[in-house]
């Protein structure tokens, strides 16, 4: 019983470790696509996972990054993103951003939107995002 309780403190431990700042998006109109942004901190000795977010805002919500290739940007949908035991990782224009496709609702600047981030070790997150132009 005592091994349990030990390893579920350490879960609980780790799972505070994560956090996540400066979370904004761009505005867009019902029905169009929009892209969220922020940083995450992992304060922890051990990586972690984000797997996915949600929030009720958009139809499909996807993990993106941006690359060049030829001379030419694109993006592409990602799994997951691995976060390095105290590391802190930024998504970002021109890099990986979380893509949010068929709006739901206008999204109008300073207004505010939640999201869900999952990660595999420290569980769900909630985080609020201030929408805003770039």
């Amino acid at each position: 019983m005592t091994f349990v309780l030990a390893f579920i403190m350490l879960l609980n431990f780790h799972s505070q470790k994560i956090d996540v700042e400066n979370a904004w998006l761009r505005p867009a109109n019902k029905g169009m696509n929009s892209a969220l942004y922020f940083k995450v901190n992992n304060n922890s000795n051990i990586p972690d996972t984000l797997l996915k977010v949600t929030s009720n805002i958009a139809g499909l919500i996807q993990l993106h990054e941006s690359y060049l290739t030829k001379g030419m940007m694109g993006m592409r949908e990602v799994k997951y993103v691995v976060f390095k035991a105290h590391s802190t990782f930024t998504f970002k224009e021109g890099g990986y951003h979380v893509m949010l496709l068929f709006l739901k609702k206008n999204l109008k600047p300073n207004s505010s939107e939640i999201f869900f981030l999952h990660f595999k070790n420290s569980g769900t997150l909630k985080i609020k995002a201030l929408v805003k132009k770039g």
